[in-house]
């Protein structure tokens, strides 16, 4: 895909050579400057490996000495467990026998307790720890938890470091007592040893260590409040670490050596070494590069002057075929690319996105040129920020773009990028302050095969972005065949109506309207049809929707007017009843200042002509043009009916304002009044709306009997439709109406209602 910029060199030859004559000297530089790098880091890493080894090994030495010595206090209180086991009676006296022995052992014991029921009753030695006596560790903070779990889980329970009552530290082994009572065991109480902890560090060898050792409970290593033994720091240190176990609680060993990690030796002779070997192979490629920039300097005059004709070139070329505003490639870069890929044998395939603004020419034409220019400006952010690395978009016209992607399956993406562009340019902008919502439209077409035409794809590409707006803008949509054949046939029905309205092929034909009550005609609409000549009589779905690209509503509005009077004249001269004719009449129609001058020319009887608006026209006020002119028809003595009513979004108070002379509800509320409860009284509501303003209720689309009886008990005043007539041509309504005015009809029809 053709790039949309030039390189832009300039004088980057001479500054990219400038550095790169010493280019050979600095990749020297930076091969010895990492080698050594290298080699000090991996002596390091070496160094540290052996030192992290010889400490761990040291501390898993030091914690197994910690464990055993802490096992070897807790066997000796399972010895006195055992005796109370056997004794649960025994006196203090008895008590202190038994804890003497352990005692005499080895041991870093301070001092036990025996706890009958969780209250201390026995200690040894007795002083200093008399005031320990009638502690009930069920009402001790710092105890219970320990002793409780002791009791809970059967098994001895390790705690600490805790402070204790009789003051001072140390690690307590508390073990639970059961002894057997009618053949039951039974909990007696628990007996607890205080380890002293000074002791205890010192038989394991923790003070004469070569390490810096310390000590944390495991749930927090780091907190000062839990570090029992040591340093702090030493957690900070990148120590080697161990856990111990102790039940109730896990310590954390943390060591590093003394003094800290030691850091390898300097090799400084090694380092100047190296520096003198750097030098003598870097000096000649030094040298060698300032003779390169020597050389260089003679000729940068003449690099630089023809750097500024290239880009004198290229600044006129990039004008050429960029627009000024939007800097965007322009209409005539994409005839360039076209003629260029059209001329490639490539394999890969292009899309092109056809993009149009759907709002900018109100902001061009209400906020000024500069507001629109603003617009575009914006606009072309959006697009680039969606656009992709291979993909550009182009300004082709006033508020046009074109976006060109490919690939081999250029497809999807060609889908999915003009989805996000349309929601890209949905997005609101500011524009003076004010918030504004462009919105736009895109149409997407892609090659077939490689090699086809890209006029020809551009120009399918706008048929689609055609189609887009056509069904309400806001959308993509993607060409194929059948939407060229549709485009075809909509030019040529274009075309043809043009010729039509020429020719006087445009022609009403008339459908009755009846009194609910009587049955009687009570007006009649006159309905626009095309009398083809190829394709027989058309109608409005077929070509109306053409007549309002082309701007022909009006004249159709103002043909099938002009007929209908007509009409309604002969019928007076054949005493046939007709007490009015409805016409359609648009919004543009209604805004054509010649419409008045020519109702004023025209001979029609007051409260004999009605002219039918959709509701989907705005009677909110906002077009001043518009009410005028409604309010100058109705004082003309012609009667004014909502058409569609219920399909639109007009305000029941806006409608009200217009104070029209008839509703008429839409076909589409009146079919399911047969079926659905909630659609009858959604009609009956707006006929009670009517009924209560004065306002007379035409029913669309009566197609049964049965919908004209549910109809007329909810006190409808009119029915059209099938179930009495269809639309007919004027010669047939003619008959048809004479042959109403005979009263065996309606009685027949009566007879059918009832």
């Amino acid at each position: 895909m053709a790039s949309t910029s030039t390189p832009d060199h300039r004088s980057k030859r001479p500054n990219a050579n400038r550095f790169g004559v010493f280019l050979p000297a600095i990749l020297a530089l930076f091969t010895i400057a990492t080698l050594v790098v290298f080699a000090d880091h991996e002596r390091a890493k070496q160094v540290r490996i052996s030192q992290r080894t010889s400490a761990s090994e040291q501390l898993a030495t030091l914690s197994a000495r910690l464990e055993t010595n802490i096992n070897g206090n807790v066997n000796l209180l399972q010895g006195l467990v055992a005796a109370i086991a056997t004794e649960p009676q025994m006196s203090q006296e008895r008590f202190s026998q038994f804890a003497g022995q352990l005692f005499r052992a080895t041991s870093q014991l301070r001092n036990v307790a025996g706890a009958p029921d969780l209250v201390v009753r026995y200690v040894y030695p007795g002083s200093p720890n008399e005031k320990a006596i009638g502690l009930d560790y069920r009402k001790n903070e710092q105890q219970r938890d320990g002793a409780l779990m002791a009791r809970n889980s059967h098994n001895i329970v390790l705690a600490g470091p805790v402070d204790l009552v009789q003051g001072g530290s140390g690690l307590i082994a508390r073990c639970p007592v059961y002894i057997s009572v009618d053949k039951a065991q039974t909990f007696w109480g628990i007996i607890s040893g205080v380890i002293d902890l000074a002791r205890l560090y010192e038989d394991s060898g923790l003070m004469a260590a070569d390490l810096d050792v310390a000590i944390s409970l495991k749930s927090n290593p780091k907190a000062s409040k839990d570090v029992f033994f040591g340093k702090l720091d030493t957690f900070d240190s990148d120590p080697v670490r161990l856990s111990l176990n102790l039940g109730y609680n896990t310590w954390e060993l943390a060591a590093v050596p003394k003094g800290g990690w030691a850091q390898h030796a300097h090799v400084v002779l090694f380092r100047i070494g190296v520096a003198v070997v750097s030098l003598c192979i870097i000096s000649p490629l030094i040298w060698a590069g300032f003779l390169m920039r020597a050389r260089q300097k003679t000729i940068v005059q003449l690099q630089r002057r023809e750097d500024e004709l290239e880009k004198t070139k290229r600044t006129l070329e990039h004008q050429s075929l960029h627009d000024s505003l939007t800097g965007l490639p322009n209409r005539r870069y994409v005839d360039q690319m076209i003629a260029s890929q059209n001329a490639d044998s490539g394999t890969d395939r292009l899309a092109f996105i056809h993009v149009d603004l759907d709002r900018f020419k109100e902001v061009n034409d209400t906020l000024g040129h500069a507001a629109g220019d603003e617009v575009l400006r914006l606009s072309t952010a959006k697009l680039q920020t969606v656009l992709g690395p291979e993909e550009f978009a182009a300004r082709i016209g006033g508020d046009e773009f074109v976006i060109v992607t490919g690939g081999r399956d250029p497809e999807q993406r060609a889908i999915a990028l003009a989805t996000d562009v349309v929601a890209a340019l949905a997005a609101p902008i500011l524009i003076n302050g004010r918030e504004c919502r462009i919105g736009g439209s895109a149409g997407v077409a892609w090659q077939s095969n490689a090699g086809d035409d890209l006029h020809q794809l551009l120009v399918n590409a706008d048929i689609s972005l055609y189609e887009a707006k056509k069904r309400g803008r806001g959308r993509t949509e993607i060409f194929s065949d059948e939407l060229r054949a549709a485009t075809l046939q909509t030019k040529q029905t274009a075309d043809d109506l043009i010729l039509a309205l020429q020719r006087d092929e445009i022609i009403p034909y008339f459908q009755p309207q009846f009194d609910a009550t009587t049955l009687r005609i009570s007006g009649v609409e006159a309905l626009a049809r095309w009398d083809h000549p190829q394709r027989g009589i058309l109608t409005p779905d077929r070509f109306l929707s053409v007549a309002e690209t082309i701007n022909r509503v009006a004249d159709i509005d103002a043909c099938i007017l002009e007929k209908a009077l007509f009409q309604a004249t002969r019928w007076a001269a054949l005493d046939l009843i007709v007490p009015q004719v409805s016409v359609n009449i648009s919004a543009q129609r209604l805004k054509d200042p010649t419409l008045l001058t020519k109702l004023r020319n025209t001979p029609f009887r007051k409260g004999g002509l009605s002219f039918e608006l959709l509701e989907s026209i705005s009677f909110d006020g906002h077009d001043s043009a518009l009410q005028e002119a409604i309010k100058d028809i109705k004082a003309m003595g012609i009667d004014i009916e909502i058409d569609d009513f219920g399909t639109g979004h007009a305000s029941i108070i806006s409608l009200l304002e217009l104070a029209p002379k008839r509703l008429k509800i839409d076909r589409k509320l009146i079919a399911p009044i047969t079926t659905s409860h909630s659609q009858r009284r959604l009609v009956a509501s707006i006929i009670e709306i009517g009924r209560s303003q004065n306002i007379g209720i035409v029913a669309e689309g009566v197609e049964t009997f049965e919908h004209a009886n549910i109809l007329g008990d909810l006190g409808c005043h009119f029915f059209q439709g099938y179930a009495f007539a269809r639309p007919m041509p004027a010669r047939e309504f003619i008959e048809f109406a004479g042959q109403r005015q005979s009263n065996g009809d309606i009685l027949r029809e009566q007879a059918m209602l009832a």
